[in-house]
């Protein structure tokens, strides 16, 4: 007799990677999303998509996902090869001095906690690191995290949901696959259904719906509280084809990074006004400036032209940090709810996985588990 699946709901870089180590350790797994997964206007698809610890100031955050980023180098090797993955480190500087005087802390806290990184000069970057950039004053200081990664993360996700249906698992993508009630027997999850009117079977149900993971949770009666702050994000294009930029970059009012060959992304700091999530039309004045906001920082993408742009919504818990694990009052149900989700993505895949097939999980996880505050 068939097994049920264990149904995955979201096909983002966390889903997707929890379906795929579950089909790949011989688990029936079924993954679901409403919506094309490597689309722009998705959190996945628009993530500035760093792989990095600093910016957590909490221990326990700042631990997992500096363990996230030695799983990230496994994850690589393991299904290299990887052009999605890219470790050249990162850079940062601020002439807000107050941004300033915060880096320089911030250098100085992940040192302390075995983290590299250090202050170099405007001078050394630009000499040795990253020659296209414009800094006026060749003092300025700027902080290098030489360990920091960034990833593709469509490309990432597309070769996880392969991944899934190659080893076995089923991907099940449209509007007609939104879950709309998950069934429960016995006092645990037995069964969902979804829009088209096909109700289906499965051993356990994983949340991983980002920013619809509160409504997904509601499908159980329980109350998961996730925010969705909005970014926007700029894909553009050098005529030349060059690549001005070695590596991510963030300064004042903006984040940059290379997107592959000719390509860079730029993410403007701030909320786009009162923009709902979707594609924006090139002829935004709102991507002119931030464009402009780019080349002030490196010159050399004052021509460069826009080929996407969208605002995307980020799964923020409302607590401000995730929610990984099983619910003890409802059996069979798990939550994998973060907005770190492309730092996080193969450990909590990793973690999961192995609890979902009876073994321990990661216990770096432990202060984050959804048990932790009322549902």
């Amino acid at each position: 007799m068939t097994q049920p699946p264990v149904a995955v709901i979201g096909a983002g870089i966390v889903g997707a990677a929890i379906a795929h180590r579950l089909a790949e350790q011989g688990t029936a797994a079924l993954l679901l999303d409403r919506s094309d997964p490597t689309t722009g206007s998705n959190a996945t698809a628009a993530s500035f998509a760093m792989v990095t610890a600093r910016e957590q100031t909490p221990r326990a955050l700042f631990e997992l996902s500096k363990a996230a980023m030695e799983d990230y180098r496994r994850l690589a090797w393991k299904l290299a090869p990887a052009p999605w993955y890219h470790v050249d480190g990162s850079l940062a500087w601020f002439g807000d001095p107050v941004k300033a005087a915060a880096l320089r802390e911030q250098v100085q806290r992940v040192r302390t906690r075995g983290y590299a990184a250090e202050m170099l000069t405007a001078r050394v970057v630009r000499a040795d690191l990253e020659p296209g950039l414009a800094i006026s004053d060749p003092g300025t200081p700027v902080a290098w995290f030489p360990d920091e990664a960034w990833v593709d993360p469509r490309a990432l996700t597309q070769r996880l949901v392969e991944g899934v249906r190659n080893a076995g698992g089923r991907v099940l993508t449209g509007s007609r696959r939104e879950v709309v009630a998950i069934g429960i027997e016995a006092g645990r999850v037995s069964s969902m259904t979804l829009a088209g009117g096909h109700t289906i079977p499965i051993a356990a149900v994983v949340n991983a719906a980002g920013v619809d993971a509160g409504h997904v949770a509601s499908l159980v009666g329980r109350r998961l509280p996730v925010l969705a702050p909005r970014s926007l994000a700029v894909r553009v294009e050098l005529p030349d084809g060059g690549d001005p930029l070695r590596r991510p970059i963030r300064t004042d009012g903006i984040a940059v990074r290379p997107d592959g060959p000719g390509r860079v992304l730029l993410v403007p700091h701030g909320e786009p006004g009162d923009s709902l999530p979707g594609p924006v039309p090139l002829d935004d004045p709102r991507v002119g400036e931030t464009i402009a906001l780019a080349a002030a920082a490196v010159p050399a993408l004052a021509v460069a032209r826009p080929t996407e742009a969208h605002v995307a919504a980020w799964p923020l818990m409302e607590h401000g940090s995730p929610s990984v694990g099983a619910v003890a009052g409802i059996p069979g149900y798990v939550e994998a709810v973060t907005d770190y989700g492309v730092t996080l993505a193969s450990l909590i895949a990793r973690s999961l996985a192995d609890e979902l097939l009876g073994k321990s999980g990661n216990p770096l996880l432990a202060p984050f588990r959804p048990d932790r505050f009322p549902g």
